[in-house]
């Protein structure tokens, strides 16, 4: 059966997405500013001038190795009209979240310097994880997100910018956020056996 929508339905992608544009903003002095770090695609970026950075969500992915977990259980204690049970949540769905990373500034060496502290930080910094994941995370069973550079071939990039009808190419880094888990909205329940009774015969 379906469940009733709870407060987290429809938030995981965009805390994930929150949570790493906090880590960025703190982490980097060039970008702090509220506006300094942008969920808006490279294709949508007019003013080039003022220092920012390009946090797009550009693919999503069902995680291969995840996606058939087993169920978990949960025991519910009794009731006065109902016995002890168990609920029954169906595994989640999990995701590879890869976002596109392009620094802007004035000048090409200042892209350079973001560029620079991106790639430290991610080194510094391989998951989200503790102080870094707010309430709805938690909730969702997403304790810990590990952040993974991709092998950006030339080939791979250049096909990437030909989705941005006249936009030049710029430096771009690319990192997949994996296993973010965005819970079911089924929920089973399922009696336990509280007493068995049985009769035994004997034979010869």
């Amino acid at each position: 059966m379906m469940t009733e929508p709870n407060l987290d339905s429809g938030q995981v992608l965009r805390n994930v997405s929150e949570a790493l544009r906090r880590l960025i903003r703190l982490s980097i002095s060039e970008l702090e500013s509220e506006s300094a770090v942008v969920f808006d695609s490279p294709g949508e970026i007019e003013d080039e001038d003022e220092t920012k950075l390009s946090l797009y969500l550009y693919q999503t992915e069902i995680n291969p190795y995840l996606r058939n977990l087993p169920p978990s259980l949960t025991r519910s204690a009794a009731k006065p009209s109902q016995p002890a049970g168990l609920a029954v949540t169906p595994s989640p769905l999990v995701l590879d979240l890869t976002y596109l990373m392009v620094p802007y500034a004035r000048s090409a060496e200042l892209e350079l310097v973001l560029a620079d502290k991106l790639m430290q930080l991610f080194h510094d910094v391989s998951a989200l994880t503790g102080q870094w994941l707010n309430p709805v995370l938690k909730r969702t069973g997403n304790d810990l997100i590990q952040i993974v550079p991709e092998l950006d071939t030339s080939e791979q990039l250049r096909n990437i910018w030909t989705l941005f009808p006249n936009k030049t190419y710029r430096l771009t880094k690319l990192y997949t956020l994996s296993p973010v888990r965005i819970p079911s909205t089924l929920a089973l329940n399922t009696e336990m056996v509280t007493q068995a009774d049985a009769a035994y015969r004997e034979t010869r």
